[in-house]
């Protein structure tokens, strides 16, 4: 169970005394968390080409796939399905596509009959089904446009009556009377963007109390005393006419919360604050602070005798975790009773990318700098969408920052992301408290999280598992093997048939789309010919158990023809001449084999040099393996890999090859083989017949040329 420590100053007056049931109940709540959370999350980002585009023009991302836990690449899952929907939610594509170090690149093509109006791409693995929070990623809205329209046709459709929503939303989740109760303000037009405004609260006796006033995105706060049997509403004016709109009622006992992490650098302060007959009715119960990040989690235990009606808790940020950090109070019967969010800027490690244009001529080089807090160099992915500084094409604010950082954690959808990474000052930080402020509570819910640990019911989906029958029966006095070839996935596999059955399995293979694959009987050792394979992929097409969110949908207007129209009108999509492009190739200079010579059985070996050809090609070193005459098997529970030669040359004898690495015989141990990435190999020698290498190597040798290592001297 992992904790995170969190130093309350000021505090120890309001710390209960430790018995035997408050100790079970902070230690349940610790480990309710833990277990929970227990299991690895995924979040993946997707980073489009932009976000405007013409019919049947292709959409072009690259997806990084996150783990929660470890701020890191995930790597469990290679499979990741990426659905084109309709503003109305419905499904028009689905597409599989294949990550390495949580990473992928890809496209949707629109075809003709997408239609101009408003779309997103979903994307998601079959290991989020486990969970009952949607942990899939939607995008911004993609808007699709007719360059051939004429913008001046039926303008008159255009015009839309104005509306807006204007919300109240007290911090922690409700008011209650005879105390200060902080209310944020939430105000967004008809296209659920936030607008400035300007307004005044009243009471009952129409006599001014307080007044707010909202940012750039729709979004403010002020403080507000209820008082007993009085009613409050608010007077604002948006495009010039006053609107009017009641505040929501109080209730007469509870708790209610204030957080300021923004105008201290070093401590976010809590502010706990209840009236009189609350703490009369809860004399002598412990209450219980927590703060979470997913399994992180730390638990205060509060005994209400110590309490006042205003309580100052101040938290060193230091000792938060760096990201949003969920702060909730229950009471003694481990009900949650309050909860808020706040992100911690502290200790919150991010890289950042230096561009350097210059044009030389026709031409333009940029060069990117990836800079981190530390100053390191480290291996990065990039990913870049060129477009002129004027282009109307990308019109969203999407970050990946707040991808990670801070959608997973939220029930809506943050405005403008990326304002809250840029320059990050105090009022950077008081906007996107104001963002947390007025989201409600954590996407993650008590109901949930109470229920502990979650059940795999789903796998991390590697690769396709190809189950097949041939339409005749195995003969059981016979050996029946099924075979895969393919020549554009270089795969030339084999997998028993089942007698009982009749069936074949292959299991975690990647093919290319609008591949052939051959698929062939043999009995023995002799192809049976004219049979059918009937084929099907387990894993190829999985759904996602939960529904595409509503509040994702455009609230514009349901006509297409006239989103069309204001698409077309607000982007001013010119024709543009058709221009022919051609290329000269340049011819590819292959690399010599720098090792080729450095030992005699090398030249009866397949010599590769691992460069950008081969990383392209090959998934990773295993399927390089497998396309040169052995076998990767992975020995389900046993932890470890096993290699084979496709035709040992031994009688009765081992068919696993000898692995050597910089001259270092490991015999049949793989292990350090499987940790090794493209990047660590310089070159590899497969040599299937173990020719050179005397009786011992009848199975054949896998040899390792590492990257930035001296040539050691020949083995004897």
């Amino acid at each position: 169970m992992k904790v995170f420590h969190v130093v309350l100053f000021a505090l120890f007056a309001l710390l209960s005394d430790s018995t035997n049931a408050q100790v079970d109940k902070n230690n349940q709540l610790q480990n309710t968390y833990a277990s929970y959370y227990s299991l690895e999350r995924e979040n993946i980002y997707l980073h489009l080409n932009k976000a405007v585009f013409i019919q049947e023009e292709t959409v072009w991302f690259k997806a990084y796939i996150y783990n929660k836990d470890t701020n890191k690449p995930s790597l469990n899952s290679t499979n990741i399905f990426v659905v084109l929907y309709d503003d109305e939610g419905i499904e028009l594509e689905k597409k599989l596509f294949f990550a390495q170090n949580g990473v992928v690149s890809g496209s949707i093509d629109l075809d003709s009959n997408v239609q101009p109006g408003t779309y997103y791409l979903r994307a998601y693995t079959n290991w989020m089904n486990n969970f009952p929070e949607d942990e899939s990623f939607i995008s911004l809205p993609i808007n699709v446009v007719n360059p051939y329209k004429d913008e001046n046709q039926h303008i008159e459709d255009l015009e839309v009556t104005a509306s807006h929503d204007i919300q109240f939303l007290p911090e922690g989740g409700y008011a209650i009377v005879n105390t200060s109760n902080t209310i944020g303000v939430k105000l967004t037009n008809e296209s659920g963007k936030g607008t400035k405004v300007k307004g005044v609260i009243f009471d009952a006796n129409d006599t001014e109390i307080s007044a707010f006033e909202t940012n750039e995105f729709g979004l403010g706060k002020f403080s507000l005393n209820y008082e007993d049997n009085n009613t409050y509403h608010a007077i604002y004016t948006v495009d010039g006419k006053k609107e009017k709109a009641y505040l929501p009622n109080p209730k007469t006992t509870g708790f209610t919360i204030t957080i300021d992490n923004y105008t201290n650098d070093k401590y976010t302060y809590i502010n706990l604050k209840t009236n009189n007959k609350t703490l009369e009715q809860n004399k002598n119960k412990t209450y219980y602070l927590v703060i979470n990040q997913n399994s992180k989690v730390s638990v205060v235990n509060l005994d209400l005798n110590q309490f006042k009606t205003e309580n100052t808790i101040p938290v060193e940020s230091a000792n938060l975790v760096p990201g949003v950090n969920t702060i909730a109070l229950f009471d003694d019967n481990l009900n949650p009773i309050l909860e808020r969010l706040i992100f911690n800027y502290t200790n919150l490690n991010l890289a950042s990318v230096n561009t350097n244009v210059k044009k030389d001529k026709d031409s333009i080089a940029v060069n990117l700098k990836v800079n981190t807090k530390e100053n390191k160099n480290q291996a990065s992915q990039l990913s870049v969408s060129v477009l002129s500084n004027r282009s109307i094409t990308n019109t969203t604010k999407a970050n990946i920052i707040s991808a990670f950082l801070i959608q997973p954690y939220i029930k809506g959808q943050i405005q403008n992301a990326d304002h809250y990474f840029k320059t990050v000052d105090r009022l950077k930080k008081y906007d996107l408290d104001l963002v947390l402020l007025t989201q409600g509570w954590s996407k993650y819910e008590w109901k949930s999280i109470k229920k502990g640990g979650i059940p795999v019911t789903y796998d991390f989906d590697v690769g396709l598992t190809i189950e097949g029958t041939f339409n005749r029966d195995a003969k059981k006095n016979k050996v029946n093997r099924a075979h895969m070839f393919s020549m554009t996935n270089d795969v030339n596999e084999y997998a028993a048939i089942d007698a009982n059955s009749n069936r074949f399995t292959f299991e975690n293979y990647y093919l290319k789309d609008e591949a052939v694959i051959n698929f062939s009987l043999y009995e023995d050792a002799k192809v049976v010919p004219k049979v059918n394979p009937i084929i099907k992929t387990v894993n190829g097409n999985r759904d996602l158990v939960h529904a595409f969110p509503s509040q994702r949908i455009s609230n514009e207007t349901s006509s297409k023809e006239s989103t069309l129209r204001t698409a077309f009108k607000a982007y001013k999509i010119e024709k543009l001449d058709t221009v022919s492009l051609s290329y000269t190739k340049q011819k590819t200079i292959e690399k010599p084999l720098k090792h080729e010579k450095s030992y005699v059985a090398n030249k009866y070996s397949n010599g590769i040099k691992i460069d950008s050809t081969i990383e392209r090609t090959y998934f990773n070193i295993s399927d390089l393996i497998n396309a040169n005459g052995f076998v990767v098997e992975d020995l389900a529970g046993s932890g470890y890999t096993r290699i084979k030669n496709r035709n040992p040359t031994t009688f009765l004898g081992s068919n696993e090859p000898i692995l050597i690495i910089d001259n270092v015989n490991l015999g049949t141990n793989y292990d350090i083989l499987f940790n090794m990435t493209f990047e660590d190999i310089d070159e590899i020698y497969l040599n299937t017949s173990g020719l050179g290498y005397g009786a011992q190597a009848g199975a054949g040798v896998i040899r390792v040329c590492l990257l930035y290592t001296s040539d050691a001297a020949d083995e004897r």
